[in-house]
């Protein structure tokens, strides 16, 4: 039994849900709208059992994009998760909410969902 890389299978997912490049870091050049994805914690509940937690952004040049993308991309984790392998609940998913980024004060709009992963045999 093994666990799955969850941040590939949420970048994947999503990259085929909402009209955005979707990466693990910010891209270099940065494109004028995209989802970043990475797993901010978590823990295995047991051997078979994980339940990360991922945090989702949506960054774009001005706010409605911004809120749109991180909008389509919170309903796509709620109501098709069922796409990704292994996957078998969605929990605790925050609304999305206005973080600009410090340094460019690009809108950028932020939810976290916490999945429940079985591990592959």
């Amino acid at each position: 039994m093994r666990f799955t890389d969850i941040e590939s299978a949420v970048i994947a997912f999503l990259e085929e849900r909402v009209d955005a490049p979707v990466s693990l870091r910010v891209p270099s050049p940065r494109p004028p709208a995209f989802l970043r994805a990475w797993r901010n914690g978590g823990a295995a509940a047991n051997r078979v059992l994980d339940q990360p937690q991922i945090t989702v952004e949506a960054w774009a040049s001005d706010d409605e994009t911004a809120a749109r993308l991180a909008n389509e991309a919170r309903d796509a984790l709620l109501q098709q998760y069922t796409a990704m392998p292994l996957v078998r609940r969605v929990e605790d998913v925050t609304g999305p909410y206005f973080t600009p980024d410090e340094d460019t004060e690009t809108p950028v709009y932020r939810f976290t969902v916490q999945l429940r992963v079985r591990a592959a045999r």
